[in-house]
Protein backbone atom coordinates (compact mmCIF):
# COMPACT_ATOMS: atom_id res chain seq x y z
CA UNK A 1 0.00 0.00 0.00
CA UNK A 2 1.68 3.20 -1.08
CA UNK A 3 0.62 6.38 -3.45
CA UNK A 4 3.41 7.56 -5.69
CA UNK A 5 3.93 10.69 -7.25
CA UNK A 6 6.73 11.43 -9.92
CA UNK A 7 7.50 14.64 -12.34
CA UNK A 8 9.62 14.19 -15.32
CA UNK A 9 12.01 16.24 -17.06
CA UNK A 10 12.63 18.98 -14.20
CA UNK A 11 15.02 21.39 -15.43
CA UNK A 12 17.44 21.06 -13.24
CA UNK A 13 20.75 18.76 -12.92
CA UNK A 14 20.14 15.50 -10.79
CA UNK A 15 22.98 16.21 -9.20
CA UNK A 16 21.60 19.17 -7.48
CA UNK A 17 18.74 16.84 -6.63
CA UNK A 18 20.18 14.33 -4.87
CA UNK A 19 22.38 17.05 -2.97
CA UNK A 20 18.87 17.46 -0.72
CA UNK A 21 18.05 13.94 -0.86
CA UNK A 22 20.91 13.07 1.61
CA UNK A 23 19.13 15.19 3.96
CA UNK A 24 15.75 14.55 3.42
CA UNK A 25 15.41 10.87 3.39
CA UNK A 26 15.89 10.34 7.10
CA UNK A 27 13.53 12.04 7.42
CA UNK A 28 9.17 11.74 7.79
CA UNK A 29 7.01 12.82 4.62
CA UNK A 30 5.94 16.43 6.70
CA UNK A 31 9.36 16.94 8.46
CA UNK A 32 11.23 16.70 5.05
CA UNK A 33 8.45 19.76 3.23
CA UNK A 34 8.99 21.73 6.73
CA UNK A 35 13.09 21.42 5.90
CA UNK A 36 12.51 22.09 2.16
CA UNK A 37 10.03 24.66 2.58
CA UNK A 38 12.44 27.21 4.18
CA UNK A 39 15.75 25.68 2.21
CA UNK A 40 16.58 28.80 -0.17
CA UNK A 41 17.79 26.15 -3.04
CA UNK A 42 15.50 25.99 -6.21
CA UNK A 43 15.64 22.62 -6.50
CA UNK A 44 14.26 22.04 -2.84
CA UNK A 45 10.54 23.95 -4.17
CA UNK A 46 10.60 21.40 -6.82
CA UNK A 47 11.39 18.15 -4.52
CA UNK A 48 9.26 20.21 -1.92
CA UNK A 49 5.90 19.92 -4.49
CA UNK A 50 6.27 16.34 -5.87
CA UNK A 51 6.49 15.24 -1.67
CA UNK A 52 3.48 17.18 -1.33
CA UNK A 53 1.60 15.51 -3.34
CA UNK A 54 2.80 11.88 -2.88
CA UNK A 55 1.44 12.88 0.64
CA UNK A 56 -1.85 14.11 -0.59
CA UNK A 57 -2.35 11.01 -2.72
CA UNK A 58 -1.56 9.17 0.19
CA UNK A 59 -4.35 11.23 2.29
CA UNK A 60 -7.03 10.30 -0.27
CA UNK A 61 -6.56 7.06 -1.46
CA UNK A 62 -5.16 5.27 1.68
CA UNK A 63 -7.42 7.82 3.96
CA UNK A 64 -4.46 7.95 6.88
CA UNK A 65 -2.83 10.91 8.29
CA UNK A 66 0.10 12.16 7.37
CA UNK A 67 2.18 12.16 10.49
CA UNK A 68 2.19 8.18 9.43
CA UNK A 69 3.60 8.13 6.58
CA UNK A 70 7.43 7.41 5.63
CA UNK A 71 9.48 7.10 2.51
CA UNK A 72 9.42 4.19 0.55
CA UNK A 73 10.81 5.05 -2.61
CA UNK A 74 12.91 8.64 -2.93
CA UNK A 75 14.54 8.31 -6.08
CA UNK A 76 16.68 11.08 -9.07
CA UNK A 77 17.41 9.73 -12.70
CA UNK A 78 19.05 11.50 -15.26
CA UNK A 79 16.71 12.87 -18.06
CA UNK A 80 17.53 14.03 -21.25
CA UNK A 81 20.29 16.82 -21.69
CA UNK A 82 19.81 19.28 -23.92
CA UNK A 83 23.13 19.85 -26.40
CA UNK A 84 24.22 23.70 -26.69
CA UNK A 85 27.20 25.33 -28.24
CA UNK A 86 28.78 29.49 -26.97
CA UNK A 87 30.92 30.43 -29.20
CA UNK A 88 34.42 30.21 -28.94
CA UNK A 89 37.88 32.04 -29.94
CA UNK A 90 38.84 32.10 -33.31
CA UNK A 91 35.12 30.73 -34.61
CA UNK A 92 35.38 27.56 -32.92
CA UNK A 93 32.11 26.19 -30.80
CA UNK A 94 32.49 25.28 -27.20
CA UNK A 95 29.76 22.78 -26.41
CA UNK A 96 27.54 22.46 -23.25
CA UNK A 97 24.62 20.28 -21.97
CA UNK A 98 21.17 21.59 -20.35
CA UNK A 99 20.68 18.54 -18.13
CA UNK A 100 17.37 17.13 -17.10
CA UNK A 101 16.18 15.33 -14.01
CA UNK A 102 13.07 12.43 -13.37
CA UNK A 103 11.96 12.71 -9.06
CA UNK A 104 9.83 9.62 -8.01
CA UNK A 105 8.89 9.69 -4.33
CA UNK A 106 6.41 6.93 -2.79
CA UNK A 107 5.45 6.92 0.86
CA UNK A 108 3.39 4.03 2.66
CA UNK A 109 2.56 3.57 6.61
CA UNK A 110 5.16 3.14 9.01
CA UNK A 111 5.49 -0.90 9.51
CA UNK A 112 3.74 -0.37 12.99
CA UNK A 113 0.68 1.12 11.20
CA UNK A 114 0.07 -0.86 8.30
CA UNK A 115 -1.60 -3.76 10.46
CA UNK A 116 -4.00 -1.36 12.18
CA UNK A 117 -4.26 0.09 8.41
CA UNK A 118 -5.37 -3.66 7.21
CA UNK A 119 -7.56 -4.17 10.64
CA UNK A 120 -9.50 -1.13 9.89
CA UNK A 121 -9.96 -1.70 6.14
CA UNK A 122 -11.77 -4.47 7.41
CA UNK A 123 -13.80 -2.93 10.14
CA UNK A 124 -14.86 -0.79 6.98
CA UNK A 125 -15.27 -3.75 4.88
CA UNK A 126 -17.76 -5.43 7.65
CA UNK A 127 -20.12 -2.12 8.23
CA UNK A 128 -20.50 -1.64 4.61
CA UNK A 129 -21.89 -5.10 3.81
CA UNK A 130 -24.32 -4.89 6.90
CA UNK A 131 -25.49 -1.22 5.56
CA UNK A 132 -25.73 -2.68 1.71
CA UNK A 133 -27.75 -5.58 3.18
CA UNK A 134 -29.91 -3.10 5.08
CA UNK A 135 -30.38 -1.04 2.01
CA UNK A 136 -31.53 -3.78 -0.05
CA UNK A 137 -34.21 -5.51 2.96
CA UNK A 138 -35.24 -1.81 3.05
CA UNK A 139 -35.95 -1.38 -0.82
CA UNK A 140 -37.20 -5.03 -1.04
CA UNK A 141 -40.34 -3.54 1.67
CA UNK A 142 -40.95 -0.95 -0.61
CA UNK A 143 -41.43 -2.45 -3.23
CA UNK A 144 -44.34 -4.33 -1.96
CA UNK A 145 -47.77 -3.15 -3.18
CA UNK A 146 -49.59 -1.57 -0.69
CA UNK A 147 -53.19 -3.51 0.72
CA UNK A 148 -54.85 0.39 0.76
CA UNK A 149 -58.26 0.57 -0.89
CA UNK A 150 -57.69 2.74 -3.73
CA UNK A 151 -59.39 5.69 -4.12
CA UNK A 152 -61.44 7.33 -7.14
CA UNK A 153 -58.58 8.84 -8.59
CA UNK A 154 -56.74 5.80 -8.86
CA UNK A 155 -59.29 4.17 -10.65
CA UNK A 156 -60.47 6.40 -13.33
Amino acid sequence: MEAKASVIDVHTTPKKLRILLDDVKKMSPVKAMDHLMYSPKKSANILYKVIKSAVDNAKATLQIDAHLLEFKLLKVDQGHSLRRYNPGSRGSAKPYRKQFAHIFVAVGPTKANESKLSIQKEEKKAVEKTADTKETQTLKVAKKPSLKKKTEAQVK
